[in-house]
């Protein structure tokens, strides 16, 4: 790939009516510095891609460990409510009349402790779809700004000369 020190180093032959090369010189110079901008901004790109795959993989980390705290809330509240209801059996089990009232309290218990987790569990999906619309934010961020330089590359390729097209130096006609 040729860099903007190769563009500015670059010089032609001479010959009887070769171009005039201030011309040439001003424009390589133009050349040179457009070229240096491209050079930039692409290595610019490049850090921010990286730096937005790094941003991405976090992303999916984070997505990661909420799907694993869903699951262990989802688990939490199972527990929860087998562990009520078992303590609700051995109540039974030691007394008829004290029973009845420690089953309404395990029971109540059990409730409250499953609508707590259920809030959890409301919470954690709400923060997952947050982050689930984010990254596609981000997404589409990134494929708007990908898609604007590939329109400026195709605008800048789409103002060079075609190689058919260009001026070659004239061959001597024969007298």
């Amino acid at each position: 790939m040729l860099t903007p020190v190769d563009i500015h180093n670059k010089e032609f032959g001479r010959s009887f009516r070769g171009y005039n090369e201030d011309e040439i010189d001003d424009f390589l110079d133009q050349v040179v510095n457009d070229y240096e901008k491209l050079y930039r901004e692409n290595g610019q790109l490049k850090d921010d891609l990286e730096r937005k795959e790094k941003d991405l993989t976090q992303y999916h980390q984070l997505e990661k460990n909420l799907q694993d705290t869903l699951l262990v809330a989802q688990r939490t509240a199972e527990e929860v409510t087998r562990a009520a209801k078992s303590q609700a059996e051995e109540m039974r089990a030691n007394a008829q009349q004290a029973c009845a009232n420690m089953r309404a309290q395990a029971e109540m218990d059990a409730q409250k402790r499953i609508e707590e987790a259920s809030h959890q569990v409301r919470e954690i999906v709400a923060e997952y779809d947050r982050l689930v619309r984010e990254k596609r934010q981000f997404i589409t961020k990134i494929r708007s700004l990908m898609k604007s330089e590939l329109d400026l590359l195709g605008e800048e390729e789409s103002g060079l000369p075609d190689a058919e097209t260009a001026v070659s130096p004239e061959e001597p006609t024969e007298e």
